[in-house]
């Protein structure tokens, strides 16, 4: 069957040719790491790994990488001999890598193509240890082709939504075969854990470890460099600052009219947005300027009631003086949100829409604690702002609460890498 899968693949890879042939002519994204997706890399890439034990971690874009943070911070500790290449599959999950992984990654790369020649040629190179992949990135042939190479595969902050179950288990025939190949799973939450033995993942190999996500820690950024960040942004001593974070398409359209409004009467009312992705920032910085707000950009240096951070790397430092947090992805259908818990981490109140999955047991934990809300659509978001404009008491309040909840479930990221140790030793 895996057989058919690759032959599957590169007839995909050529009926698909000439639109990613026209795409990387037109978008640079789409050429970024084209070799490397290949296993072809530039001299030296891989060279601070040659020689050593390495491990293998991989995440597939931005929020899978600042997942995999808090289990590699452990890993490099627990393991300070050992070399750690990482792989994303996007342009912006490499960008976190690169930014916020500084110290604990010697080698960056994109992941290959999941054809077997391709597989096999990076494993060669690589010579990992072990391979741990992030929350639903499941790659047969990577998979297969590692465990038959004598590689440990690992799964953290594992999660499987219904649907996903059904199809490996309705193609258990392939599938079950993949998901012998993982040595450990460590699931999200027990429901995660028994979707995965039914997917075929070795019930003595799967454990509930709960979300690694709950492990966040604050970014390297010192008071001072935290206040000189608001000041570029134009935020003043008294200023009250609401931030949209993580935004997509449709939501900034939303967040605008409820900040216009608001900022009738609120002067001091300021408003960052941060779109999820770079691409976005010209078509956001249009929107920005069809309002009539006076607005300015943080690549720019320019200020004004709404500033769009089109930067990466800077959202969580700035969640750190945020009054009012709202995370997107969660107003529009088909994203099912982004983490609620960096802007929590720093007792802040943290606002969100009601089109949650990935992220409603995290959504729910925030309600029953008092720290978050939840707005139906966008006159429940104003309301949302206009309450907790209101009663900077209550802000205070929701902000503790949305902390004791990050407090509370800790813990995920060192019984993970306690089962990596363990079966890393052939336990």
């Amino acid at each position: 069957m895996i057989l058919l899968y690759d032959i599957l693949l590169h007839i995909t890879l050529v009926l698909t040719a000439p639109y990613f042939v026209f795409k990387m002519l037109t978008v640079h994204k789409y050429r970024d790491g084209l070799l490397e997706r290949f296993g072809l890399y530039k001299a030296g890439t891989l060279a601070p790994v040659a020689g050593g034990r390495a491990v293998w971690f991989h995440a597939i874009s931005v929020g899978e990488t600042k997942a995999a943070l808090p289990v590699l911070r452990l890993f490099k500790k627990t393991h300070p001999d050992v070399r750690v290449v990482f792989s994303t599959v996007t342009q912006t999950g490499r960008r976190v890598a690169e930014q916020e992984a500084r110290g604990l990654i010697d080698a960056l790369i994109y992941f290959p193509l999941d054809l077997s020649w391709v597989v096999k040629a990076v494993i060669r190179k690589v010579r990992p240890t072990a391979f741990i992949t992030v929350e639903k990135d499941i790659w047969p042939n990577a998979f297969l082709r590692l465990n038959a190479a004598g590689v440990p595969v690992f799964v953290v902050n594992g999660t499987m939504s219904e649907r996903s179950t059904a199809r490996f288990k309705r193609f258990g025939f392939f599938f079950k075969g993949v998901f012998r190949a993982v040595s450990a799973y460590c699931a999200r939450t027990p429901e995660d854990r028994q979707r995965a033995v039914d997917a075929g993942v070795r019930e003595d190999r799967a454990f509930s470890t709960g979300n690694i996500k709950f492990d966040i820690s604050a970014p390297a950024v010192d008071k001072a460099a935290s206040d000189a960040l608001a000041a570029s942004l134009g935020i003043r001593p008294g200023d009250i600052v609401i931030t949209a974070g993580s935004t997509h398409a449709g939501e900034e359209e939303i967040i605008l009219r409820v900040f216009k409004a608001l900022l009738q009467n609120r002067p001091d009312l300021r408003l960052v947005i941060a779109p999820r992705h770079p691409e976005r920032w010209g078509e956001v910085d249009s929107l920005i300027k069809k309002t009539g707000i006076y607005y300015g950009k943080r690549s720019s240096g320019t200020t004004g009631a709404c500033v769009m951070l089109d930067t990466m790397g800077e959202l969580m430092a700035v969640w750190s003086f945020t009054d009012i947090a709202f995370v997107g992805g969660s107003i529009v259908p088909g994203i099912g949100g982004h983490n609620l818990l960096e802007p929590a981490f720093f007792s802040r109140p943290v606002v969100y829409g009601a089109r949650l999955t990935s992220y409603l047991g995290m959504a729910e934990m925030l309600e029953a604690a008092g720290g978050g809300i939840r707005a139906a659509d966008e006159a429940g978001l104003a309301k949302a702002f206009e309450t907790l404009l209101a009663d900077e008491e209550a802000r205070l309040r929701m902000g503790e609460a949305a902390r004791s909840v990050v407090e509370a479930n800790r813990g995920a990221a060192a019984r993970s890498v306690e089962i990596i140790g363990r079966y890393m030793r052939g336990a």
